[in-house]
């Protein structure tokens, strides 16, 4: 007769027990803040069209408010644009 031997592994611990690494930590905290600058951001274009727009309202000529009109439309279109590519950089 002979003897087999077997040998164990300890089994890896799962990805959720698993200790956080500090680069992991970083990242985290990177993509909070990076969020969180993202949101403000796109809270001052939204308080910058809505001037824009408010002005654009109470403008003397109407070439003025065309212009004020046309350049809230831009700077929201160009706003989301790089929010949405933001967002999408943080995910």
């Amino acid at each position: 007769m002979t003897a087999t031997t077997k040998t164990v592994r300890p089994a890896e611990p799962s990805k959720a027990a698993r200790p956080e690494t500090p680069n992991r930590r970083v990242r985290h905290v990177g993509r909070d803040v990076g969020g969180l600058a993202v949101n403000v951001y796109e809270r001052g274009i939204a308080d910058m069209v809505a001037f824009e727009k408010d002005a654009a309202k109470i403008a003397p000529y109407p070439w003025m408010r065309s212009a004020l009109t046309v350049s809230a439309g831009l700077i929201e279109d160009v706003g989301a644009a790089y929010v949405k590519t933001a967002r999408r950089i943080l995910q």
